[in-house]
């Protein structure tokens, strides 16, 4: 074996300087990695718990207006009318001596038909009719008529306003159906509930589903979840108290999760019955899911918000089943979770009140508490979770966001492999330089070699320190002397970019001609709310009568000249210009909530200009303006000779108006008016035929009217 002390100094010096560069470069890396890792993991859960405290205000303020609405709704005179109204005819029906003999076999094969069949897929056992048949007579006269006798389809018999039985309790419903219909549409409630406070009878439901006029007392649904909010308000039936229960199966709904919230209502100083509303589970998805944005939440592929209730169980839809069902129900299954449990699942289509998630996490969040941590989730998959409980009055739930540990730690696989070949090729360096140190005699050719490693990654200031006359010497001086060459095209090229790009913006946004220079093609982009402003310069016919095609293009110059640095001081962006006509929008590169307002102010800009121009040349130039606001399309149009363009009916619609205007005048549509008439002095303009969307109002901004507002 070969010893130290028989090498030679040459290889001692190679060996020492490899060992000390390796473990410098070990340790280094090391701390790198420590340091990248800890600093991702801390930026995840930073954006984990951000989004899970935005979607917890969400929800919670959701909550918040849905019990003041309802409190509201109980104290509205329409609904106080309808409870009684409802109610009394509900007792009409009641106490008729006869009613049809046919009731029950009908009510029997529409619930055969239609009924069971779906239901039994959410429950076991089989459902018979003597168990769901409605028992009171208003119940099975009710059914019969609005469910059963209703010529609408299944999921679709709220569209019948009036039974036509002439009974006292049609009148009423057809008198506040539509209302109420009208109501829980424009709000998003699953339905709505009018409930006699004493006996328990729904006497009234928006969508007519089987619990319509059955008893919550003792009736088929006596147990359901709408039953216990009913007995809650029944035992606290103070004014202004809404109570709300959380999801639980709902049979009625063919076994889908429902909660319910509801109030007591009140005549003066009399109690006469009990709101219940429905809760819209479609509402709190798009809170949590964002409408499907889950990346542009700041959740990545894998990151996904949801609540828990204190069973463990969901009460949100989880984002897997959403958007990969075959991928969730495979994951399910390997985390041991029961067949039937995933069969319910795919069968309801839904997560709610059947997915389990027992996991740290949620206990604490359950327990009060709030946090981060890695753990496995309900699909038994690491992730990094952030979770906190809910505010929410008479429900425990947690909220929780998460993400996948591998997503979250991507960038650091990343890393590791760069690190890795890093410290390779440093090895190799090391190794290479310290064999060039011990080999003294070609340090000048080591020397040149490193300089034009240095140039090959752009490092053009690189100078050869020449010490000797020989041939290294002479050898170092051409060197220097190509540097200098190429020193001096590199600087050539910057130039030429720097020019191309000022021809670029000259005809594009900045942020296409970084796609442009990137090589993205082709470029087309659709915009929801962009704010377009045409403008044409009357009167230059005229001035070219008097002046010479030279002054008449200064003027011209100076007027584009002075809208374009208006447009700048507005964040206004001009697209093109084509003789005396501007065009511009607002909203383009950088989004703006207040486009419409920034446009407008604009454009009493270029009035001034153009004001101010007649004054100093004693001429007689005129602006027409035209201005809308809505979803555009833009992109590169061209390919040998390009240009940026919008189009779209909101750029016709802008155009029409600037061709319709008269001078000195803004014509603006009703959606930019809507936004801004608060803020100057409009009047109503003539309508105008749009070939999309019919006649469209029109208001009219006019400089002098303006001139009189500010003065008074």
């Amino acid at each position: 074996m070969l010893k130290v002390s028989q090498l030679s100094v040459k290889s001692k010096l190679t060996i020492v300087l490899i060992s000390l560069s390796l473990s410098s470069i070990l340790i280094i890396s090391f701390l790198a990695w420590s340091k990248a890792r800890g600093t991702l993991k801390d930026k995840t859960f930073n954006q984990l718990t951000s989004v899970r405290a935005s979607k917890a205000y969400q929800i919670e303020s959701y909550f918040k207006n849905l019990r003041n609405h309802i409190d509201t709704l109980c104290e509205d005179r329409m609904v106080v009318s309808a409870m009684i109204e409802l109610n009394q005819g509900f007792k009409e029906l009641n106490q008729k001596k006869q009613i049809q003999a046919d009731l029950d076999a009908t009510l029997q094969k529409h619930y055969t038909k239609n009924f069971f069949p779906k239901l039994s897929k959410a429950i076991e056992g089989v459902p018979n009719f003597q168990t769901y048949r409605p028992d009171g007579k208003a119940a099975k006269y009710l059914q019969y008529h609005y469910i059963a006798k209703n010529s609408n389809p299944v999921g679709e018999k709220e569209k019948l306003n009036d039974a036509k039985d002439g009974s006292e309790y049609s009148k009423s419903h057809a008198t506040y159906h539509e209302l109420f219909h009208n109501l829980v549409e424009k709000f998003g409630y699953y339905d709505l509930f009018l409930i006699d406070f004493k006996t328990g009878d729904i006497a009234y439901t928006v969508y007519k589903e089987t619990d319509f006029g059955t008893n919550l007392s003792n009736g088929p649904y006596w147990e359901s979840s709408l039953a216990k909010v009913v007995d809650l308000v029944r035992k606290n039936p103070d004014r202004g108290s809404v109570q709300i229960v959380d999801f639980q199966s709902y049979r009625p709904s063919y076994g889908q999760p429902a909660a319910f919230i509801a109030g007591p209502i009140y005549d003066g100083s009399y109690l006469v019955g009990i709101l219940a509303i429905q809760l819209p589970i479609d509402e709190i998805n798009n809170v949590l899911t964002g409408n499907k944005n889950w990346q542009r939440d700041g959740l990545g592929k894998t990151g996904e918000t949801y609540l828990v209730g204190e069973d463990l169980l969901m009460r949100s839809m989880s984002r897997f089943l959403i958007e990969d069902a075959a991928g969730y129900k495979k994951a399910l299954r390997a985390s041991g979770t029961p067949e039937n449990t995933i069969q319910l699942i795919e069968q309801l289509d839904t997560s709610i009140f059947l997915q389990k998630v027992d996991t740290k996490p949620a206990r604490e969040a359950l327990g009060g508490k709030e946090g981060t941590q890695i753990v496995d989730d309900y699909r038994g998959i690491p992730v990094l979770s952030s979770y906190s409980p809910l505010k929410i009055k008479g429900v425990n739930w947690a909220i929780l966001s998460e993400m996948d540990l591998t997503e979250a730690y991507e960038s650091m696989s990343n890393l590791e492999r760069y690190l890795l070949l890093a410290t390779v090729i440093l090895m190799l360096i090391i190794t290479y330089l310290a064999s060039i140190v011990a080999a003294n005699l070609v340090k000048p050719i080591d020397l040149m070699i490193a300089g034009a490693r240095e140039v090959g990654v752009g490092k053009f200031d690189t100078e050869f320190q020449q010490n000797s006359s020989d041939e290294f010497g002479e050898l170092g001086g051409t060197f220097n002397e190509m540097l200098v060459i190429l020193r001096e095209k590199n600087q050539s090229i910057a130039q030429k970019d720097r020019e191309i790009d000022i021809l670029l913006l000259n005809v594009l946004p900045r942020a296409v001609v970084d796609r442009v220079k990137k090589g993205e093609a082709p470029i087309a982009d659709k915009f929801p709310q962009l704010t377009v402003l045409f403008a044409r310069v009357l009167g230059f016919a005229e001035i070219s009568e008097h002046k010479d095609v030279e002054e008449t293009a200064e003027i011209l110059n100076e007027l584009v000249d002075l809208f374009d640095e208006e447009a700048t001081g507005h964040d206004v962006e001009k697209l093109k210009t084509i003789g005396d006509r501007y065009f511009a929008v607002c909203g383009l590169t950088t989004p703006r909530l207040d486009r419409e307002k920034r446009v407008v102010d604009f454009a009493l800009s270029m009035l001034d200009i153009v004001d101010r121009c007649n004054v100093k040349y004693k001429i007689k130039l005129s602006l027409c303006v035209g201005i809308n606001t809505g979803a555009v399309m833009a992109g590169i149009v061209g390919t040998k000779k390009f240009t940026y363009d919008i189009w779209g009916e909101t750029v016709n619609i802008a155009r029409y108006l600037n061709n319709q205007n008269q001078p000195q005048t803004i014509l603006v549509t009703q959606e930019v008016y809507d936004r801004i008439h608060e803020l100057y002095p409009f009047e109503n303009g003539k309508e105008i035929e749009s070939e999309t969307k019919g006649k469209l109002p029109i208001w009219i901004l006019r400089k002098k009217i303006l001139a009189i507002a500010d003065s008074e």
